[in-house]
């Protein structure tokens, strides 16, 4: 029923060894506690360098079984639909060819199906209830939850955190004081990864940080590296409040909710999304958190959005939560999440600038981030962009003409975005408003026609008029 990790570790060397343009499998620096070789394998097509990075994760709890076997069958999934130039369709949600292409072409998708094999091959053999991985704390206590062994407020106890080495919930002796945590850090070191993803079970969330504190948005102060750790006692202050970014939660905040649609049409499940804090439980150290904090911590870092997916419903019994007897429709939920996720991940803007012309975007990036994100009217104007983008990369991936023209395009608008006081030019909405007719003439979707309309209409307002005038508007909506 569930795959062994032979057999996990065999779809990524098949992949791998047939679809080598395509695939390509890792391993990581560290061996888990008992040894075991851990491997990555990184999906991408096309020609273009320098792409955002996803990094989907599995197996960190060793009885969540069937995560693991969702990302490889999603490995599976995503290079069979592209090498046969079709969609994927997951109850009643249809990802199209389209979809799938851009997604291969624009992001390196990364895939660590199982982080803790030691855990998993003990519960496919002697316990299915085991949880850590299979570190000999003392001679009676074996385990480390490594999914609280990462440097974010490591150390201090919750009611799911603890310091006492015979709990599953241990903390372990240190900071990443196990391979199977260590492999993330090192990981997220060695690749500039934009999005992370940790797939648990079970429950039906969607998550975000924190979770060592609710989260607010106005004190700064108030942070994670002002607290005291590896105390192995609770919070303290216990009143304290994480700060974030206002627009990182507003980011958080609307692609846990479209990641939350998307698993809706599948087949009608209701997953929640919200902090790990609010919706699930207190917890330190974990992975999600992790991630996201290293760029607080330190700011040389690439700055990670972290979430975590809680798979499956409870069923009345622990076991059968964590191991159905028949998992099918559950992965189904968790694939098309996932993709959702990947399809969030791309930025249009970015892929053309990075990728393609290998030049800063910085100005538009500070647009979107430091004024559009602060408005109902902005976060719109941010939200119907991001539904048009994969259209707008498929139709550029696919003609070279239109390729160079949306380059250049690109180039002017960076210029624009960095002296408000310049002048829109009729030419530039021309060029803009032909780009956008070679994209619908791709595309048959009505919401497609509907929003390239609202876009016409904006870039119609635009000729003549200073860069800063024509943001006021789209910024009162």
């Amino acid at each position: 029923m569930y795959r062994t990790v032979a057999q996990l570790d065999s779809v990524m060397n098949i992949l791998s060894v047939f679809f080598p343009a395509i695939c390509t499998r890792v391993e990581l620096p560290h061996r888990s506690v008992e040894n075991r070789k851990i491997f990555a394998l990184k999906i991408h097509a096309g020609t273009a360098t320098n792409r955002r990075a996803v990094l989907l994760l599995g197996g960190m709890h060793a009885r969540e079984l069937m995560n693991p076997d969702a990302i490889a069958e999603l490995q599976l999934d995503l290079v069979t639909a592209y090498l046969n130039g079709t969609g994927l369709t997951y109850g009643g949600k249809q990802f199209s060819d389209l979809d799938i292409k851009v997604l291969m072409e624009s992001l390196d998708i990364w895939t660590l199906p199982c982080a803790n094999p030691d855990g998993r091959e003990f519960v496919m053999t002697v316990d299915d209830m085991w949880r850590p991985n299979r570190r000999q704390n003392t001679p009676k206590c074996i385990g480390v939850d490594v999914n609280r062994n990462c440097d974010i407020v490591w150390g201090v106890t919750t009611a799911f955190t603890t310091c006492n080495p015979c709990d599953d919930t241990f903390v372990g002796t240190a900071p990443f004081s196990e391979p199977e945590s260590s492999n993330i850090r090192d990981f997220c070191n060695a690749h500039n990864i934009d999005v992370f993803l940790d797939v648990h079970s079970f429950s039906e969330f969607v998550l975000f940080p924190w979770g060592h504190a609710t989260t607010q948005t106005t004190d700064p102060s108030q942070n994670f590296t002002t607290l005291a750790t590896g105390t192995c006692a609770p919070l303290n202050p216990p009143g304290h409040q994480e700060y974030m970014l206002p627009r990182d939660q507003v980011r958080f905040r609307r692609v846990a909710q479209k990641v939350v649609d998307d698993i809706r049409a599948v087949r009608g499940r209701n997953y929640i999304s919200g902090t790990v804090r609010d919706v699930v439980y207190q917890t330190t150290g974990s992975s999600s958190d992790y991630v996201y904090s290293r760029h607080l911590a330190n700011s040389s870092q690439h700055k990670t959005y972290g979430f975590a997916f809680e798979t499956g419903p409870f069923t009345g019994d622990s076991a059968t939560s964590f191991h159905p007897a028949d998992p099918t429709l559950i992965k189904r939920d968790t694939k098309a999440g996932m993709i959702s996720l990947l399809q969030q991940s791309i930025c249009a803007i970015e892929f053309i600038g990075g990728s393609l012309l290998g030049t800063s975007v910085e100005s538009i990036r500070n647009v979107r981030d430091q004024q559009l994100v602060t408005t109902p009217g902005g976060r719109k104007a941010i939200a119907l962009f991001e539904r048009v983008q994969t259209p707008i990369l498929g139709a550029i991936l696919e003609d070279e003409a239109l390729t160079r023209e949306a380059m250049d395009l690109l180039e002017r608008a960076t210029a624009l975005f960095g002296d408000e006081k310049a002048l829109v030019r009729a030419e530039d909405v021309k060029r803009g408003l032909a780009l956008l007719d070679a994209v619908q003439a791709r595309g048959k979707s009505k919401t497609l026609a509907r929003d390239l309309d609202t876009i016409r209409g904006h870039l119609k307002k635009a000729s003549g008029r200073k860069v800063r005038t024509v943001l006021d508007a789209i910024l009162a909506g």
